[in-house]
């Protein structure tokens, strides 16, 4: 696909009236907020795993189960994933999910007094249809980068070639999506700035990935974030990658596909914020779900351009 061919195509969402779809409940553990949640489509059902946090303030991961876009079916009154080792004794948060290989593969930032890290676990399909838990052993991504901050994380949902793709924010000098390929999932290496800041845009002072990218016919859509250094407020945005060549940007939004508008997007934890951690495909509906104002989890859906 030539960049030619996509210009001029873009996303319109519609907010469910239902938002926001999740909100903090009595239960001790999710009493401030549920936002932030990482979305996969197995069968007929869209499964949820959101950020909460309590009375504690640790960041724990809720479950809920999805009839349509947006009406909630079952909520679990407990979490499904908690800190279990060193590098996340202060919370698990902000998870994608991803299929690969077979397995529901949960990608989180794992916290460590100021320090955040990729984390992962994963489970069988059908454990997770069945609501049985079993996670497999968490561990750090990422090891050999464990001395700085490094959020946002996401595979691609297939090999790229004979290599593994991921797509992070290793926060150095500057908050900037990186692209890195493995063999194996545990050795990274070809790293590569592919995203960065755009002086003078709504994503002047930061950018970072929402969920991980989704094959479309032609390329790869990828939503990411983008923070205003003025005012500070988070929007949406997105990007094209070449779907055999990813660190290759085909097109990117010129104007945020969402921005905080509604009052719940406005108002909340952290004020003016749209922050989403993942999508579905559904046909040629494209339906995100997104954490509004740090606080509550909403969704909105568009039908795909491209």
């Amino acid at each position: 696909m030539q960049p030619s061919t996509l210009m001029g195509k873009r996303l319109k969402f519609q907010r469910s009236p239902r938002n926001p779809i999740v909100a903090p409940s009595q239960h001790w553990w999710e009493t401030r907020l549920t936002c932030n949640a990482g979305a996969i489509k197995l069968g007929d059902r869209i499964h949820l795993f959101y950020t909460a946090r309590g009375q504690d303030d640790v960041a724990r991961i809720g479950y809920c189960r999805l009839n349509g876009y947006d009406q909630v079916e079952e909520r679990l009154p407990y979490p499904v994933l908690v800190p279990e080792d060193w590098f996340e004794q202060d919370g698990v948060e902000d998870p994608r999910v991803i299929p690969l290989d077979g397995q529901v593969r949960v990608i989180y930032a794992g916290k460590e007094r100021d320090m955040a890290r990729p984390c992962e676990t994963s489970i069988e399909p059908q454990h997770l249809l069945r609501g049985h838990w079993a996670w497999s052993k968490h561990r750090l991504l990422l090891p050999t980068m464990v001395g700085f901050h490094n959020r946002n994380v996401a595979y691609f949902p297939r090999r790229i070639g004979d290599r593994y793709a991921l797509l992070h924010r290793p926060m150095t000098l500057a908050e900037h999506v990186w692209l890195s390929y493995s063999y194996d999932l545990v050795h990274w290496y070809d790293h590569r700035e592919i995203l960065a800041p755009r002086h003078g845009y709504w994503d002047d002072a930061k950018v970072g990935i929402a969920g991980p990218p989704l094959e479309l016919d032609d390329c790869w859509l990828l939503i990411y974030h983008g923070v205003e250094a003025r005012t500070w407020t988070y929007r949406l945005g997105y990007v094209l990658l070449d779907k055999e060549v990813p660190e290759h940007v085909l097109e990117r939004s010129e104007e945020p596909i969402l921005e905080p508008e509604e009052e719940y997007e406005r108002v909340g934890v952290a004020p003016n914020v749209v922050f989403s951690c993942g999508a579905v495909l559904d046909g040629r509906t494209l339906v995100l779900y997104y954490g509004a104002a740090d606080k509550v989890l909403c969704v909105a859906w568009a039908e795909i351009p491209w």
